[in-house]
């Protein structure tokens, strides 16, 4: 890395109308009424949505419950992934990449019940 040119290893949501179609009852859970304030809705700031959602009483309690194990889950592999991409392993986050999609399919199956 340069004195002024910084390198860097990222992952980001190319568009976020793939995760609404993606992931609609997840989407709509956390972002449906008052959404807008967001400023960014791709993956990563779905799963931090869920959990702040499941960890703060903001959604039906018994939808909650159903969804806890795997948002936290899915929080921890977000966290896991900018590690892995601090730590400049984009192999390993690539990998991990997909594990945490699979996951956001569990958990909008869980939700779609609701």
């Amino acid at each position: 890395m340069g004195a002024v040119l910084q390198i860097r290893v990222m992952a980001e949501t190319f568009c976020e109308d793939e995760v609404r179609k993606k992931w609609p009852a997840l989407w709509n859970l956390v972002w449906e009424d008052g959404g807008d304030a967001v400023p960014r809705k791709g993956v990563l700031e779905l799963i931090q949505a869920v959990f702040n959602a499941v960890r703060a009483g903001l959604i039906d309690r018994e939808q909650a419950e159903a969804l806890r194990a795997k948002a936290d889950r899915a929080e921890k592999m977000r966290f896991t992934l900018l590690d892995l991409l601090a730590g400049r392993k984009p192999s390993e986050a690539d990998k991990l990449s997909y594990k945490i999609e699979d996951c956001l399919d569990e958990l909008e199956d869980i939700a779609a019940k609701f």
